[in-house]
């Protein structure tokens, strides 16, 4: 019931007056994210609420691992710190990963059968696929099987095994076993390092998994930010020359946006926020 209450402390200067909760803890963390760090007091003032009604908000956000709560007020989370736990890679950069998503999902051809990972950034598909209507959803994410079992025209097919509760998904051989016996019309994925065109993961697991998903599809499609390029992997997933499809936001250096075309795959730009401001 808490989330459909409304605040009545709203007689302030602040930008944001009278929001339910959840609406205000939005604000809040796109605020911290934006500048980094935040004080109770500045944040008070900002939303017209108490210190007391901040001080819980933080508290929620901190629970939630969405902020980190810090003395005297809140800081962003960074992404080396988000990259441990799912709960906060969720809200890390969450309006580029929806930006990406809505790109990604005019690739999904009705009546088709999907396999979706269990990245951040393939989740936020999971708002667009009643629009999209594909026939089945195949994944390994726990949050991503929770959302489609609602969804009453999409069938769905979870891929079991060891659970891992750092990216709420299911791992290891039998995931792949299952995979191994399974064929999709499309897949989406994404990575968290891209480094000498190729796909790089830091877990031995994850991308052994991520490779048996992208073998079952006809069509291999990587939904990913450009800030994954020359970051930390091991693991080898995949190279993007056998790709059909990347899907990545309009920051890309020249450099590299030139390297990725020559490889072969199309290539579809999620126009973001920070390339429309002057």
């Amino acid at each position: 019931m808490a989330n459909h209450e409304f605040d009545v402390e709203n007689d302030g200067p602040g930008l944001s007056q009278g929001l339910p909760p959840e609406t205000r803890r939005d604000e809040i963390t796109g605020h911290v994210n934006k500048v980094r760090t935040s004080r109770v007091e500045e944040l008070a003032e900002l939303f017209s609420v108490s210190a007391m009604t901040i001080h819980r908000d933080l508290d929620y956000l901190a629970k939630e691992g969405r902020l980190e709560r810090i003395r005297g007020g809140a800081r962003a989370i960074t992404a080396r710190l988000a990259e441990r736990d799912v709960r906060l890679r969720r809200h890390l950069n969450a309006e580029l990963k929806s930006q990406l998503a809505a790109t990604a999902a005019k690739l999904i051809e009705r009546n088709s059968v999907i396999a979706l990972d269990d990245s951040t950034t393939v989740g936020a598909l999971g708002a667009h696929l009643e629009e999209r209507e594909p026939s089945t959803v195949i994944t390994h994410s726990l949050a991503l099987m929770g959302a489609v079992s609602a969804m009453a025209h999409i069938d769905m097919v979870g891929l079991g095994g060891q659970y891992y509760a750092e990216t709420d998904s299911f791992l290891g051989s039998i995931v792949v076993e299952q995979a191994q016996r399974l064929t999709a019309d499309a897949v989406f994925v994404s990575t968290t390092a891209i480094k000498n065109n190729a796909l790089l993961h830091p877990d031995a697991e994850a991308a052994r998994t991520k490779r048996s998903l992208l073998q079952m599809g006809r069509r291999k499609i990587l939904v990913v930010d450009s800030s994954k390029y020359e970051s930390a992997g091991i693991y080898h997933v995949m190279n993007l020359s056998e790709f059909d499809d990347v899907v990545i936001d309009d920051q890309l250096d020249d450099a590299l946006m030139t390297q990725l075309q020559q490889l072969g795959p199309r290539i579809h730009i999620a126009t973001t926020s920070a390339k429309a401001q002057p």
